[in-house]
């Protein structure tokens, strides 16, 4: 008798359990990733592939939480639980979402290319193309007019070639004015024709058409380069795509025989910006066994990532030093001052301790 009610509670919990599992919430988990060796990704036409070491780049398992995922991502070091509409946009579906996340890849992967190339000094040409619609808002003009994938080339005539030529266009504009919006759809072009309404206060009160929109563009480098990655998505690639491209296109390796981690948006100039899953992405970097890791520095009030990563790598003991850098040209140049052996001891880099060592950051400590 007693063992069949300790089965049938079993059973309970059970199924409690898998029911948990598949309870929806207003939350997404954030987990450690892996560290992908970028060698991996990245293919420089007649690129130097040989490496002593390996730049790694670092990734964030996200996942929407179940109920049951929700109540273990408590207790799993590493694991932490983000509000839905702190990474969804407003209307935005988790379909849509990703969808974002592959573009902004795509913007990474172009802007490591530009990056790099005009660092070394190599031949590199931009094409705009105009603005693609990621989507539309819903209720707002464009809902059912427009489509994802469009590119739009011309508003009343008016050439577009890039997001901030659309948005220049429209603030010359008043609500309830329409235009006449020129764009490609699945090789046809179309002419459609809009008005224009007015957002909310919070946005400005901006007029415009309801749409996501994002510069389409196509990169030309002598060599090619090729970069595979479409299971990752996002924009934090940018830094590590950008050295390893480097990499192959000089004789110098960079690498110093080193594991080189790190992350970071970047800039078409060179720019380092700041991501989010910093704190899982050293988790996974430090799990790889790697020796260092980049880090976008804290410059603007609101940034984080650089205290976020110092105050991690002190928590779980890590070996690895944490390097905050503004740019490519700070990242490089603290690799091509490196000495293999003083980057086996053991330390975290304090901003006092880089601007030391980096003579661009000198010049920048006045301002920070």
């Amino acid at each position: 008798m007693i063992r069949r009610r300790w089965r049938t509670l079993g059973f309970a919990v059970l199924l409690l359990a898998i029911a948990a599992w598949f309870i929806p919430t207003p939350y997404f988990v954030l987990r450690p990733g892996t560290a992908v060796p970028v060698l991996q990704l990245v293919n420089v036409a007649g690129g130097d592939l040989r490496e002593k070491g390996q730049f790694l780049l670092t990734t964030v398992s996200v996942s929407e939480a179940s109920a049951l995922q929700y109540l273990f991502a408590w207790m799993i070091p590493g694991s932490s639980l983000v509000p839905r509409e702190k990474l969804l946009e407003p209307g935005e579906s988790s379909d849509a979402y990703r969808l974002r996340q592959r573009e902004w890849m795509l913007l990474s992967q172009q802007n490591a290319i530009i990056a790099a190339f005009r660092y070394a000094g190599r031949p590199v040409e931009e094409f705009l193309l105009g603005v693609k619609v990621l989507r539309t808002l819903s209720g707002m003009p464009a809902e059912g007019v427009l489509a994802s994938g469009d590119r739009i080339v011309a508003l009343d005539g008016h050439p577009i070639r890039t997001v901030p030529q659309l948005l220049r266009v429209l603030e010359e504009k008043r609500e309830g004015e329409s235009v006449r919006i020129s764009l490609w759809r699945k090789g046809r072009k179309l002419e459609k024709r809009l008005s224009l309404v007015r957002f909310s206060r919070s946005e400005g009160g901006h007029v415009g058409i309801g749409i996501v929109p994002v510069t389409e563009r196509r990169i030309q480098t002598d060599p090619q380069v090729r970069i595979r990655a479409d299971h990752i998505g996002g924009p934090s690639a940018g830094l590590m795509f950008a050295l390893e491209i480097l990499n192959q296109l000089t004789s110098e390796d960079l690498t110093r025989g080193l594991k080189i981690a790190g992350t970071g948006t970047l800039s078409a100039e060179g720019e380092v910006g700041q991501i989010g899953g910093v704190e899982q992405k050293v988790m996974a970097a430090d799990r790889e066994g790697a020796d260092l890791f980049f880090v976008p520095a804290d410059v603007h009030p609101g940034d984080s990532n650089q205290f976020k990563a110092e105050a991690v790598a002190r928590e779980i003991g890590s070996r690895m030093r944490i390097v905050p850098v503004h740019s490519l040209e700070e990242a490089v140049g603290y690799l091509k001052r490196l000495k293999e052996e003083r980057a086996k001891v053991s330390n975290i880099d304090t901003p006092a301790n880089l601007a030391y060592n980096n003579p661009v950051l000198v010049a920048r400590a006045g301002a920070l």
